[in-house]
Order: C-alpha cells, then sequence, then structure tokens
C-alpha cells in the first residue's frame, strides 16, 4: 500500500493510476491493487492536530481492510467532525472537503 502525506499539496490516489506523469509508477503492486491513499490535509511542520485521529483510520483501514471491513472512513469522518467540533452534518461534509477527503466519498472508502 502506498499513503500520500498531504503537506507538499494534495495528490489524489486517482493521480498515481492515471496522470501520465507518473507512468513509470504503474508496475508497484500498490497501484495495480488500488492500494493508494491519501492523508487529509497536513501542516507542513507536521503538527498533530483534532484531526490526527482521521489520519490514523485512514492508515489502520488502509493496512489492514479486513479488519476495518465495518467503517466507512467516510462517514466515520463525519461523526468525528460532529462530535468533535459539535457541527451539523452539513458543516461536516464542508470539513471532510476542506481537508482534501472528498476522495473518500468517491472511492467508498
Amino acid at each position: 500500500m502506498i499513503v500520500l502525506p498531504t503537506a507538499q499539496g494534495y495528490h489524489p490516489a486517482s493521480e498515481l493510476y492515471t496522470a501520465p506523469y507518473y507512468q513509470n509508477l504503474q508496475e508497484l503492486t500498490a497501484v495495480k491493487n488500488h492500494r493508494v491513499y491519501a492523508l487529509p490535509w497536513t501542516p507542513y511542520n507536521w503538527a498533530k492536530r483534532l484531526e490526527y485521529p482521521i489520519e490514523a483510520m485512514v492508515i489502520a483501514k488502509a493496512a489492514y481492510p479486513d479488519r476495518f471491513a465495518d467503517v466507512q472512513v467516510h462517514e466515520w469522518v463525519l461523526e468525528f467532525y460532529q462530535t468533535v467540533y459539535g457541527v451539523d452534518e452539513a458543516t461536516a461534509k464542508e470539513l471532510r472537503s476542506a481537508q482534501w477527503l472528498d476522495w473518500l466519498v468517491e472511492a467508498r472508502f
């Protein structure tokens, strides 16, 4: 598996699958098996913040998909934001998008 950090900018997994400038990576097992994941936006200094559990959940489900088969991270993230920040679902969806996590929904991850 490959987990993409975001401190230097957002690179969704789909970029590794389809972008011509990454064509040399197509033979990597993680790319062939669609096991590439992106973390939420992380500050350049890698400061851990309230969103750190999201990073841990993405990595956990990516590394152990069978153990986390019952967790839909795209939904779990909404619950996380609602609990931690006390916001409604619409605001939680905006936060998910602002954290560059729309791929969770698209990938049904």
